[in-house]
């Protein structure tokens, strides 16, 4: 469902009667809504009527031809979809096979329903991984893990103290509330704070995103790269009376935050500070954070400082721990973690290991005084003739030339090397450069083996899931095709 006040009340009120809300992408076509409602086993489908050119009638009807086939307010009986008990429209409409909200409201008016009881550690959430890769695993997160890891959150950031005194703010959310970012900082985190939220739009809308800064006065913003990208762009063409605003607080997080976009923003907007914030779906979400106090250069170097009553480590492939400074992967333990993959034992243990640590595919860098640094995922690392490549070091290195805006670098395949580089490149607005412009611009400054062989100047946006992240999977298929096009 896209972001609205009802989805939002859905969330709370599915973690207060002990049921487990199943957020799902209202992008998803119904190969993927199929996949996820019979993975999570769902009972109940609550959804809207049609969202931008999304008819979720017609998606539903191409899952199981006979879903409709039944009178209005009754329940489903579908063969393709043995789980599904009920469909909820939150429209007036009727539907045959399905309720109207109101409809099904009605029916419990005059209930006698008890509250039950529920246990912290009771799985609450299923958040699908971002499916960047392959197909997603349905993550089950669980109440202790969401509104502790919110509360350490708001607490590193001032919003929240120990005495209950935190200072009230004006949430921005521009990210959907369907993702594991949005559900922290969006739902749980304001009930901790006694904040308030602002949902800008349906779906990220960079305008929308503007006019609630500059008119609404928000104080706090949260979002990935590419939103704070979308979002500066639209701010920085207002004339300057109308771009006052409050901002005090920005946090990067669901994608590593360049130093060059950090730079950008400070620029724009002088009196906030901007911080990262690490994790993953799987660790609800946040696993390292900036302090509020930190300094610039800090900021930029690293991922934070690990979060309150959480365990860290950094090992080989070997599984035999690193020295601190030295690139591995990053497992995490603590209250955090997810109670698994729903109906997927094997993929839980292959990521959970009998000590209790999350293996968590990123490659991380660990420093003595307790601060870290994102290298890149494990799956992303590059080999080309031997040499361990790592693209989030080139991508920096490329957005520093003044005339590019964002960079994504890959592997590709290549009969003598193993993998040759390639990047995806998105210029600033009116810039003209070529790709030769480019490897002449990185020759000297970087290793001559870290300039990518193949260099693709996009016109178009980057393939993003919805919740921000880009499909570098995608960007491979395309260049790959290109290249063969060419020889």
């Amino acid at each position: 469902m896209p972001n609205c006040a009802f989805y939002y009340l859905a969330i709370i009120a599915t973690a207060r009667l002990g049921l487990i809300l199943v957020n799902v992408n209202p992008a998803y076509q119904s190969d993927e809504l199929k996949h996820s409602l019979t993975l999570a086993e769902v009972k109940c489908l609550v959804t809207i009527e049609k969202f931008k050119t999304q008819n979720y009638p017609e998606i539903l009807e191409k899952v199981d031809p006979d879903i409709w086939k039944r009178p209005p307010n009754t329940s489903v009986k579908s063969k393709i979809l043995p789980t599904l008990e009920s469909v909820i429209f939150y429209s007036e409409n009727r539907f045959n096979g399905a309720y109207n909200l109101q409809t099904f409201l009605d029916l419990g008016f005059n209930a006698d329903y008890n509250i039950p009881k529920i246990q912290p550690d009771e799985g609450c959430n299923i958040q699908f991984t971002s499916g960047t890769t392959g197909k997603p695993k349905a993550a089950l997160l669980n109440h202790f893990a969401l509104i502790n890891n919110a509360y350490f959150i708001m607490k590193r950031l001032g919003i929240y103290d120990n005495t209950n005194e935190g200072k009230l703010h004006k949430f921005c959310c521009p990210m959907p509330l369907f993702h594991a970012f949005a559900l922290s900082i969006a739902v749980v985190a304001p009930m901790v704070t006694k904040s308030t939220v602002y949902l800008p739009s349906a779906h990220f809308d960079p305008k929308a995103t503007v006019d609630v800064l500059t008119k609404e006065k928000c104080t706090f913003i949260f979002g990935t790269p590419t939103i704070y990208v979308d979002t500066m762009s639209v701010f920085e063409k207002l004339p300057p009376e109308q771009q006052d605003n409050n901002l005090k607080i920005a946090i990067s997080g669901g994608a590593p935050c360049s130093p060059n976009l950090m730079i950008k923003f400070k620029k724009m907007f002088p009196r906030a500070k901007i911080l990262s914030l690490f994790g993953m779906t799987e660790t609800s979400p946040c696993t390292f954070q900036n302090f509020s106090d930190d300094s610039d250069e800090r900021i930029m170097s690293t991922m934070g400082f690990i979060q309150d009553h959480v365990e860290a480590k950094v090992v080989d492939t070997n599984g035999d721990m690193v020295p601190f400074g030295t690139p591995g992967e990053l497992l995490i333990r603590g209250y955090l973690k997810m109670n698994g993959y729903f109906n997927d034992v094997e993929k839980t243990k292959e990521t959970i290991d009998s000590n209790g640590w999350l293996h968590t595919g990123d490659q991380f860098v660990l420093f003595e005084d307790g601060y870290g640094n994102h290298v890149g995922r494990l799956k992303e690392m590059i080999i080309r003739g031997g040499e361990n490549l790592f693209p989030k070091e080139i991508e920096y290195f490329l957005e520093s030339h003044p005339l590019i805006s964002q960079v994504q670098v890959y592997g590709i395949p290549d009969e003598r090397m193993g993998e040759e580089l390639c990047a995806s490149v998105i210029l600033k607005e009116e810039a003209k450069i070529t790709e030769a412009d480019i490897k002449a611009y990185s020759k000297g400054k970087i290793a001559h083996f870290k300039i990518p062989k193949y260099i693709f100047i996009e016109k178009d946006a980057f393939p993003m899931t919805a919740s921000g992240k880009v499909q570098k999977y995608r960007l491979r298929e395309m260049s790959i095709q290109r290249i063969s096009s060419l020889t």
